[in-house]
């Protein structure tokens, strides 16, 4: 496959486009004025070695307030609140650590919730690493299209964004945990294009998860896959789903949009 082309027959995944499929040229007669981009496993991955290491700290600031706890136990209990957490259950991170002692059965005590923040601070930004050319792909984005990041994340997220240099380059920046619905809702996407102020139809949305492109096409948006990550078809409701176009990297998008 080339670096970039319409999507092709997948055997047992994504089926072919055929009168679907368009060509490079036919999407260039789009007139795309604008970008929406996923942000976990599209522009950046998650180092689980890193975190680990950022909860090994957490337990060792729990202990030295004399509130030993189990990396599993605490893992566990950080995997319970992340769904919600997305949703906007949470509106900051003292509510977080709130929750992640009280699920821990321990007291709650300002000094300990600033000592966790303080931690997370120092190690959240490490657990995550963009993947490779995204800086120069969002240069060259920027200079022809609006630009829109749109993730399902955590509370705290928008460190993490600033933290790896990724703000400067969106208009939009729009977080699940802000707006109260994860991608695939329909609301999370308009929101971005209301942001933007272009129609969907003059937009593509870029993603890992085909249950990402689902939601986006719903509402009108051109779809692109990025075959990066591991959660390709994690929550789809059709695992035959044909996106516009696919690629392999998401610098390879630089040869086609």
């Amino acid at each position: 496959m080339r670096a970039l082309e319409p999507a092709k027959h997948k055997e047992e995944k994504l089926g072919c486009l055929d009168d679907l499929a368009l060509s490079v040229g036919s999407l260039e007669r789009l007139a795309l004025r604008g970008v929406l981009v996923d942000f976990g496993s599209t522009l950046a991955y998650f180092d689980e070695a890193e975190n680990r290491r950022y909860e090994a700290a957490l337990v060792s600031t729990l202990s030295r307030y004399e509130c030993k706890r189990r990396l599993e136990d605490l893992d566990s209990v950080l995997a319970s609140i992340y769904v919600g957490s997305t949703k906007g259950e949470l509106k900051n991170l003292q509510e977080f650590w709130g929750l992640v002692l009280k699920k821990l059965e321990i007291p709650e005590n300002p000094e300990l919730v600033d000592e966790l923040e303080n931690v997370r601070i120092g190690h959240v930004a490490a657990t995550w690493e963009l993947y490779d050319k995204v800086p120069s792909t969002l240069v060259s984005l920027q200079k022809k299209y609006k630009l829109a990041l749109v993730s399902n994340c955590a509370v705290g997220t928008d460190k993490v964004i600033d933290a790896l240099g990724l703000s400067d380059f969106f208009g939009c920046i729009i977080l699940s945990y802000q707006v109260g619905v994860r991608k695939p809702h329909k609301h999370i996407y308009l929101e971005a294009l209301k942001c933007l102020e272009l129609e969907a139809h003059e937009c593509v949305f870029v993603a890992d998860e085909i249950s990402d492109l689902e939601g986006a096409r719903e509402v009108g948006l051109n779809t692109l896959l990025v075959r990066q990550g591991t959660d390709t078809f994690k929550e789809a409701k059709d695992t035959n789903f044909k996106p516009n176009f696919e690629c392999n990297h998401i610098a390879d998008i630089t040869d086609f949009l």
